[in-house]
C-alpha cells in the first residue's frame, strides 16, 4: 500500500475550495494603495439596511493586501493589465509598455494593434478555463482598449471598450465576426440619445482633509475640466466620461452583460473582468493628493457597492458563490511642481532634447546622415536607435548603443542608462533596478537605451503626473480576494500582483496561465 513520501503532510479529510460561480476581477486604473487607507472614513459601511458597501466591505470581508506589487521598470497601463490575469511579468507576457517602435518595420506599435491581443504572448486565466474545455464564458470590459484586452486575453467570448466618437461600447473582428450583440447595440442607443446633456460634478460630502489644498496651483497646464469643483461637461465629450458619469456607464454595462450572457448561471466557473479606466483620466489630470481623485474614489466606493448588490441578487448564490478579486494596474507619483515646491527633488525630463544630444554625439562619432537621423522614436524614457542607418554605415550596435550612453551621462533626473548590449551582458544597474529590468526588457519591443528616472522625476508632458518608474508610489497597489474560500483580514506582507493568476487558477481547478511566475496565495484560502 502506498504511504505517501516521507515528510508529506496530508489533511485528514482534504476538500478542495469551493469553485466559485463566478470570479468578478475589478481593476481601478492608476488607484494606489494608500487611496483605501486615506479615504476610508468617507466610505459606505460594510453592511446595512440596503445591502452592502463597497470598498470597505471587500476590506472588512475579504482578505486584504494593502502592499500589492509589481516588479517591474515601467508602471502603466499595458503592462498593468498584462500582469494580472497573465500572472507573468513583461520579459515573459511581451507587453513592455504601451507603445513601442517596430525597427524593422520603421513604426510605432501599440501594445494591442488591431483590437487584438496578438502581442500577448501568454494566455491568460479566462483563456485557461477554456482550454480546460470548460463551459466557462469569459468577458472584459474596459473604457480603453488595451485593458479590456490584455485582461480578457484570446479566448474571451466577449471584451469591449469605449469609443469617445459614438459614443458607445465597441469592440472588434478578432472577438466579434459580425455586429455586436443586440443587448448591446440597445445600451448604445440609450447613451446616444444622452449626448450634449450637461453634466456637474460637485463634492459629494466632507473631505478628510488629507487632500493637498494647493495641488492644483502646480500644474503644468490647467486641465480642460477647469481649476476646481464643480466642473462641467457636455455628455459625449472626453472631459465627461473622465468624470463619475464614465462609472456609471461602466457599472449599467456590467449589469447588463451578466443579465444578458447569464453569468454565474452555468455549470462552471465564469470571469468578467472590469477596468475603470476614468480613474485614470482624472488621475493624469489633478494628481493623486487633489480633492478630485479622493472624490473620484468616494465615487468608485459607491459604484462597486451598487455592482456587487446587483450580482448578489442576480447571481445564483449571490456573493457566496462569487470571488471578487479588486486591484489595480498601477499606482501614480505626486506632482513633481507640487514636490519641488515643498522642497524635495522632483522634475521633469526632457525627452525631445535627450533625442537631440544621441543625435549629435552620434553625428560627431559616425557622421550625419544623408537622411533621418540616429533616433528613430523615444518614448516615455526608450530610445530606439535606427537600426537600418546603424547597418548600412556597418557599423556595430553595441558601440553605438554605448556612444548614445555617453551622450546622456549626467542628465539632471536620470539615475541610471542601460543599454541593449549591457542587458545581454547583464551589465545591469544595481539589485532593484537589475531585477526589474530583467523582469521587464523584451529584445524585440524595449529600446536600445533605458533611462531610469530618479524619484519623482518623470518625462515632459502637460498632465499633472505620469507613472514611467519601479518605484513605490508607481507600483504598489491593493489586492483584495473575497468570496467563498477565501479567509478574511488584514495581511500586512508584501505579495506581487502576478500571485493573483496562479490563486485563481487554483480555486477554479485549472492550469495556471502558460508562463504564469507567481505564487497561490495559500494563506488565504479555506482548505
Amino acid at each position: 500500500m502506498f504511504l505517501g513520501f516521507v515528510g508529506e503532510v496530508h489533511a485528514a479529510n482534504p476538500v478542495y475550495p469551493n469553485r466559485p460561480k463566478l470570479i468578478l476581477t475589478l481593476v481601478i486604473d492608476q488607484f494606489r494603495a494608500d487611496y483605501l487607507t486615506r479615504f476610508e472614513s468617507r466610505f459606505l459601511p460594510s453592511k446595512g439596511p440596503r445591502g452592502v458597501g463597497g470598498f470597505r466591505y471587500l476590506m472588512n470581508e475579504g482578505a486584504y493586501y494593502p502592499f500589492g506589487q509589481y516588479d517591474i521598470l515601467h508602471s502603466m497601463t499595458g503592462p498593468g493589465h498584462a500582469t494580472i490575469l497573465t500572472g507573468a511579468y513583461p520579459y515573459k507576457n511581451g507587453i513592455p509598455m504601451n507603445y513601442w517602435f517596430d525597427r524593422e518595420k520603421q513604426v510605432k506599435t501599440y501594445c494591442t494593434e488591431g483590437g487584438s491581443p496578438q502581442n500577448l504572448l501568454a494566455t491568460t486565466v479566462g483563456d485557461e478555463l477554456k482550454n480546460a474545455g470548460l463551459p466557462s464564458r469569459v468577458v472584459s470590459f474596459a473604457l480603453k482598449d488595451r485593458a479590456a484586452i490584455l485582461m480578457g486575453g484570446h479566448r474571451a467570448d466577449l471584451a469591449f471598450w469605449f469609443d469617445n466618437k459614438g459614443p458607445g461600447w465597441t469592440s472588434s473582428s478578432f472577438y466579434q465576426d459580425g455586429a455586436l450583440p443586440a443587448w448591446l447595440v440597445k445600451l448604445n442607443r440609450e447613451i446616444q440619445v444622452r449626448k450634449g446633456e450637461k453634466y456637474i460634478w460637485n463634492v459629494s460630502g466632507k473631505p478628510t482633509g488629507y487632500s493637498a489644498d494647493d495641488a492644483i496651483a502646480y500644474q503644468p497646464k490647467v486641465p480642460s475640466l477647469g481649476k476646481g469643483f464643480p466642473h462641467e461637461a457636455l455628455f459625449g465629450s472626453r472631459e465627461s466620461f473622465a468624470m463619475p458619469l464614465g462609472l456609471d456607464l461602466i457599472e449599467t454595462a456590467a449589469e447588463r452583460v451578466i443579465t444578458a450572457m447569464g453569468l454565474g448561471k452555468g455549470k462552471s466557473t465564469d470571469l468578467l473582468a472590469i477596468s475603470f479606466s476614468n480613474h485614470d483620466y482624472m488621475g493624469h489630470a489633478f494628481g493623486p493628493n487633489s480633492l478630485e481623485m479622493e472624490e473620484m474614489t468616494v465615487a468608485e466606493d459607491r459604484v462597486i457597492s451598487k455592482l456587487l448588490n446587483f450580482v448578489q441578487k442576480n447571481v445564483p448564490g449571490g456573493l457566496k458563490d462569487v470571488l471578487i478579486v479588486l486591484t489595480a494596474d498601477h499606482g501614480a507619483p505626486l506632482s513633481p511642481e507640487w514636490m519641488k515646491a515643498h522642497k524635495m527633488d522632483a522634475g521633469r525630463i526632457q525627452e525631445k532634447a535627450l533625442a537631440e544630444k544621441v543625435n549629435q554625439r552620434l553625428n560627431d562619432k559616425f557622421g550625419k546622415p544623408d537622411s533621418g537621423d540616429w533616433v528613430s522614436f523615444v518614448y516615455d524614457l526608450e530610445i530606439y536607435l535606427n537600426h537600418h542607418l546603424i547597418r548600412d554605415k556597418k557599423l556595430d550596435r553595441a558601440r553605438v548603443q554605448a556612444e548614445a550612453k555617453t551622450a546622456l551621462l549626467g542628465t539632471p533626473g536620470l539615475a541610471f542608462v542601460f543599454t541593449e548590449a549591457e542587458y545581454y551582458e547583464r551589465k545591469l544597474p544595481p539589485v532593484m533596478h537589475e531585477r526589474q529590468a530583467l523582469k521587464t526588457y523584451f529584445p524585440a519591443r524595449s529600446g536600445d537605451l533605458v533611462l531610469i528616472a530618479r524619484p519623482y522625476w518623470v518625462p515632459q508632458t502637460d498632465d499633472a503626473i505620469e507613472h514611467v518608474t519601479g518605484y513605490n508610489y508607481d507600483r504598489t497597489v491593493p489586492v483584495i480576494f473575497a468570496g467563498p474560500s477565501i479567509r478574511a483580514g488584514i495581511y500586512p506582507k508584501l505579495i506581487e500582483v502576478v500571485d493573483i493568476a496562479p490563486t485563481l487558477s487554483f480555486v477554479s481547478g485549472i492550469l495556471m496561465p502558460s508562463v504564469s511566475e507567481g505564487r497561490v496565495l495559500s494563506e488565504v484560502l479555506k482548505y
